[in-house]
């Protein structure tokens, strides 16, 4: 006659049995600010994890400003370094994109108006703000909607070039920062009614630029 287990052992036999044959739990990533303050005391994971969610969105937000490559590595590399230097001044309400992008947006303004074809108009719009309630509200164009297209692709970025500096800042912290128009007034020194124009005159600029593939 076999003798019957305590019911704690045939627990343990069967967690021992099935545990094999569970599903592991799937890992949550940490959020922007559980990164930063991870990596404020030392974690430099932590630090890679945030560099490859936003280093592409950065050096994408700088090269369409500048319009040269050399300009825009030089912005870049300078603003992951302000981040390492600084990381003891972020908050953790504050969101660490807005925060990102407000360092590359003083560091490129600062690179940007020693260039002399930038400085006139990094200083003031290039358009007059009249009549901006005329306009009609449209959706940002985002590039990734038309990136089944190489040729129309070509035609947004270059569409995306042609707009004023202001605008254009405009347009890419939206559409790379994904900031709110708060944000971007914030980051900018400006209104959210002066960023909401802004935004406006750059959407219809673009549309405008692609009308041929509508």
């Amino acid at each position: 006659m076999y003798a019957i287990a305590p019911e704690h052992h045939l627990n343990a036999l069967v967690l021992a049995l099935t545990t094999g044959f569970k599903d592991p739990m799937p890992s949550v990533p940490d959020d922007d600010a559980t990164l930063m303050h991870r990596y404020r005391h030392g974690d430099v994971d932590a630090f890679r994890e945030l560099y490859e969610r936003y280093h592409k969105r950065l050096h994408r937000y700088l090269l369409r400003l500048a319009n040269r490559a050399a300009d825009a590595e030089e912005v870049f590399q300078d603003v992951w370094a302000a981040v390492i230097r600084g990381r003891g001044d972020f908050r953790a309400q504050t969101s660490f994109a807005s925060w990102l992008f407000a360092i590359a947006h003083r560091r490129a303004a600062d690179r940007f108006r020693l260039l002399d074809r930038h400085a006139p108009e990094w200083r003031s719009d290039s358009e007059d703000e009249a009549g901006i309630d005329d306009l009609v509200a449209t959706d940002a164009i985002a590039p990734e909607r038309v990136a089944h297209s190489e040729a129309l692709g070509v035609a947004l970025l270059e569409a995306i070039a042609a707009l004023p500096p202001l605008q254009r800042e405009a347009f890419l912290l939206k559409a790379e920062g994904e900031l709110t128009l708060d944000q971007i007034a914030s980051i900018t020194g400006t209104s959210r009614e002066t960023v909401k124009s802004r935004l406006r005159y750059a959407q219809v600029r673009l549309r405008k630029a692609l009308e041929a593939w509508q």
